[in-house]
């Protein structure tokens, strides 16, 4: 009999009632990083790994395929959702491909996982040629872990399956179709541009021929999959509304990151690369006129000490305002954070799925500067809660900033209503109500 730890080491009270099978562990308590642990509290899993239906008292068990090592928005998907559902009875058994630092984390965090220790798909990177020939690759590979992974299922007992990756979603889909159970697949980015739309057929005839249920973080994200034959059900990330609540957070003062009382400060939370625009905005922020030379801007996320990094110091040098960059690094708890700045920004460059710092700092009652092309688009009401930028350009940003910085009189009015929206509509607890409806009208449960 298998059975799984907690972060502890201890057996938790969810225990797989089939017999091992081949190439499934369960990893041995580890300890993880912080900011893996912070995100969940640890319930352990006094509820197991069910959900239980208000009508029927039917139990339901979803496995969650994860590679083990996952950062970035995929990571803050899986513990967010995985962590929303549990106040309403449901503990998701995690199946990793392979042991990783997400993987041991979110075991610390109290949840099952169960390890399979097999080769790491393919990543489809690069332009149409090489994907396709990755494809080819990942095909082989498909084969070799597609019994392993229904094997892992069934000792699991799962009733439906969850992917987010795309290049694990074929693999999740055609297990789940041997053991007979639904699969859903959340995708966690859009669909890219590549001549007569071959990623989009291709990944359309995989959802139809697998009937796999697909879960979009935005309506723009849902659009560039299209909606033939598998039309997508848009379901937005949810922000974790008792943790980014500006009235239970020991706030992070400004006089500890070295910043003026009286200065005026915007801030970007994201991993440090050029895609998130950080230098855009830097630039902008510097071509502000006179009248706004106050104005500082703090970089949350990492790694600091990476070339763009230190390309971002080097450019603040050359601008005339180092001494308005502020580059902290990465930290397990940016909820702290917020009551350091006046303006959120989102600067991605090309389009966001979704874009989960923006509604958070709607949650802590920011206004947001973000460019509208994709989740922050949908997110953000223009003039309302936030502002739009429609090129992600210097002068662009420069433009909206300006209109931003115009309107401070309004910010508080604007921060409330942001946390309204969020609270109403981009709430962990909205997502997960929702995915539990959505899995039992599937289930016909």
């Amino acid at each position: 009999m298998i059975q799984a730890l907690c972060g502890n080491g201890t057996p938790t009270s969810s225990v797989c009632r089939a017999e091992p099978r081949s190439g499934l562990r369960s990893p041995a308590c580890c300890a993880c990083d912080g900011s893996v642990v912070s995100t969940q509290p640890n319930f352990g899993s006094e509820t197991g790994a069910y959900l239980i239906n208000a009508d029927e008292k039917k139990e339901i068990r979803i496995a969650w395929l994860i590679a083990g090592d996952e950062d970035g928005g995929v990571a803050q998907a899986v513990r967010g959702l995985t962590y929303g559902m549990r106040p309403l009875g449901i503990d998701p058994v995690i199946i990793s491909l392979n042991d990783g630092a997400f993987a041991r984390g979110i075991a610390a965090a109290g949840t099952e996982v169960r390890t399979l220790n097999v080769r790491p798909l393919a990543v489809l990177r690069g332009g149409l040629a090489t994907k396709l020939f990755l494809h080819l690759k990942v095909r082989k590979q498909l084969a070799a872990t597609r019994s392993v992974l229904a094997d892992a299922l069934k000792a699991a007992g799962a009733q439906a399956v969850h992917v987010l990756w795309p290049n694990y979603m074929p693999l999740a889909a055609m297990a789940a179709s041997d053991v007979g159970i639904p699969c859903f697949w959340e995708m966690p980015n859009v669909m890219g541009k590549y001549p007569f739309r071959v990623n989009r057929r291709l990944t359309q005839h995989t959802l139809h021929r697998w009937n796999v249920t697909v879960l979009a973080n935005s309506g723009y994200t849902a659009a560039t999959l299209g909606d033939h034959p598998v039309k997508p059900i848009v379901m937005y990330l949810g922000a974790d509304e008792k943790r980014f609540n500006p009235e239970q957070v020991s706030a992070v003062t400004r006089s500890q990151l070295g910043i003026r009382a009286d200065a005026t400060v915007l801030g970007v939370f994201a991993r440090l690369t050029p895609q998130k625009g950080q230098a855009v905005i830097l630039e902008a922020v510097a071509q502000l006129p006179l009248a706004y030379g106050n104005t500082h801007l703090l970089l949350l996320g990492g790694p600091v000490e990476s070339e763009f990094g230190h390309q971002l110091r080097a450019m603040a040098q050359r601008l005339g305002i180092a001494d308005r960059l502020h580059l902290v690094g990465s930290v397990p708890d940016p909820e702290r954070y917020y009551g350091a700045i006046d303006l959120a920004t989102n600067a991605r460059i090309d389009p966001e799925p979704f874009g989960l710092s923006v509604v958070e700092a709607m949650m802590m009652g920011k206004p947001v500067l973000v460019h509208a092309l994709g989740g922050p688009a949908e997110t953000v009401v223009d003039g309302q809660t936030g502002w739009h930028v429609h090129e992600p350009t210097v002068a662009g940003f420069r433009a909206g900033l300006l209109r931003a910085l115009e309107d401070r009189e309004k910010w508080a009015v604007m921060g409330a209503a942001g946390r309204k929206r969020a609270l109403e509509n981009f709430s962990l607890s909205r997502q997960a109500k929702q995915y539990v409806e959505i899995v039992r009208k599937r289930l016909g449960a």
